[in-house]
């Protein structure tokens, strides 16, 4: 029998990230934290935001100088951006029907989640260097909807609309805006909400949806994908939103 020759037009690098610099949102714990972890191991240099004592750098995303200050203290020191990934956002955590919310809160929500974003974007777009990716974590609330999420909803899908036109206006210089939509996985911003009665009638913690049948993903398996998105393996992916929810949102949302 013959034997096949494998072989690649490139080297595979085992640290692909060597020699990267990656700014990331959020990275206090969770998903954020995740991926800094995540990133690091694989050879990035990491500028974490993150609003807590464990901080690099503390940021108020929906204060654009703020992010400004960040970016422009992250470039001076460390000579460039190659990546960055949005991840830092804040969950509806009550059901209210339209009728019944808050505008303050609605607007509070949306000034984080989409005004914050849009804030990252315009700023890491100023300096990242051409060939460079930014990933924006997104939802499968990005997609669909249930009763009383208007807010979250609302930001979510608003987020993806960020994201192509972000795309469009960095492919000249070959940069890549994508965004990852992740179902329920197992970090606090995601299950805390179900210990409420609102939370229990939004999604059942012992039932998530799922035809892959398989238990929350943990963290580090929902920042792997994101890696992929920033990583030059993803070279010839753009403007798209990638769920990565064991396939729900197909199953149970596909006609919107």
């Amino acid at each position: 029998m013959g034997q096949m020759k494998a072989s690649l037009p490139y080297a595979v690098n085992p640290l692909p990230f060597s020699g990267k610099f990656i700014a990331v949102t959020g990275a206090s714990r969770g998903l954020g934290l995740a991926l800094c972890k995540y990133l690091l191991i694989r050879g990035a240099a990491v500028s974490m935001y993150a609003k807590d004592r464990y901080r690099t750098w503390t940021v108020d995303i929906a204060n654009l100088d703020s992010v400004r200050s960040w970016i422009e203290e992250t470039v001076a020191q460390f000579g460039k951006l190659d990546g960055a990934a949005n991840v830092a956002a804040v969950e509806q955590r009550e059901i209210f029907p339209i009728t019944d919310l808050d505008p303050e809160y609605f607007a509070r929500l949306l000034n984080v989640n989409v005004v914050g974003t849009f804030h990252c974007l315009k700023e890491e777009m100023k300096f990242i260097k051409d060939g460079g990716s930014i990933v924006n974590v997104g939802s499968i609330a990005s997609q669909y909807a249930t009763y009383g999420t208007s807010a979250y909803v609302a930001a979510k899908h608003a987020l993806i609309g960020l994201t192509k036109v972000a795309a469009f206006e960095g492919a000249p210089r070959r940069v890549r805006v994508n965004a990852m939509c992740p179902g329920c996985f197992n970090t606090p911003m995601m299950t805390e909400p179900f210990n409420s009665p609102a939370g229990q009638f939004h999604l059942n913690k012992d039932n998530i949806p799922c035809i892959l049948n398989r238990p929350l993903p943990e963290t580090w398996e929902i920042a792997g994908s994101i890696a992929f998105l920033l990583g030059d393996e993803a070279a010839h992916v753009t403007k798209a939103s990638w769920y990565v929810d064991g396939g729900w949102v197909e199953s149970n949302y596909s006609s919107g």
